[in-house]
């Protein structure tokens, strides 16, 4: 996707192409909608670049089977997406709610809600 195109369209525009790519596991392509200064937060990390971000979700992405879209608000310059998160570990199915804002063509920030207590197990024994 050129610049110039990115630039034309609307914030809701730009977060559901995000979330499209992201959604499909084409971290590389979502990662063209965010800022280079992304903040993003959710109940296990936070980042303050898109580059951290990508990393995250790419690992992620071993464990996700799929994203299955149950709602998108749209309101201005934010989307919030409420989502299943499939995943092939014990942790099953996670409910998610992903809420974006867009500023200046790219995602600016990222906020993710969802009970990370299923996932711990899988983060005990990092520390």
């Amino acid at each position: 996707m050129n610049q110039a195109s990115q630039v034309a369209d609307s914030p809701s525009k730009i977060a559901l192409k995000y979330f499209e790519h992201w959604s499909k596991k084409d971290y590389e392509g979502s990662a063209a909608y965010l800022d280079e200064n992304l903040s993003f937060m959710g109940p296990i990390d936070t980042f303050n670049n898109s580059k951290d971000y990508v990393q995250a979700i790419t690992r992620l992405g071993k464990i996700v089977k799929e994203v299955r879209t149950k709602k998108t608000f749209i309101d201005g310059s934010d989307v919030c997406f409420v989502y299943d998160l499939v995943t092939n570990t014990p942790a099953g199915t996670s409910p998610c709610a992903e809420w974006i804002h867009v500023e200046h063509g790219k995602v600016r920030t990222i906020q993710v809600f969802f009970d990370a207590r299923p996932f711990a197990a899988m983060f005990e024994h990092k520390q």
